[in-house]
């Protein structure tokens, strides 16, 4: 290459190195999202199982959620059945849906 700013091959050259470049980027970016995407996901999931699970044997459980510091902006949202299990503070605690929700929606960032 001899330097000459419009040789194609070094604009063919330069092209290539900001395509991968962004290509890079993008892929960091979107490892970046599927990592939290997966790590709000599973949770949501395992809580899903927990509550069909609840629903099909019928074993409702007390609700044991701390409602005004669980979810302070939520209060009266409670219905007292559990259907699932959260850790919280090294303890499982019994949570009926809405109280779930109401956690987890409180988890998420406001924008």
């Amino acid at each position: 290459m001899d330097g000459q700013p419009n040789d194609p091959r070094q604009q063919l050259n330069a092209a290539w190195q900001a395509a991968a470049a962004a290509l890079g980027e993008w892929r960091k970016q979107v490892a970046t999202a599927t990592s939290d995407v997966v790590d709000k996901l599973e949770p949501a999931v395992r809580a899903a199982a927990d509550a069909a699970r609840s629903a099909v044997t019928g074993e409702w459980r007390a609700c044991r959620c701390s409602c005004t510091t669980a979810h302070p902006d939520d209060r009266g949202v409670c219905d007292g059945k559990a259907v699932l299990t959260r850790r919280i503070a090294s303890a499982d605690v019994g949570l009926c849906a809405p109280c779930a929700v109401a956690q987890g929606v409180a988890e998420f960032p406001r924008g």
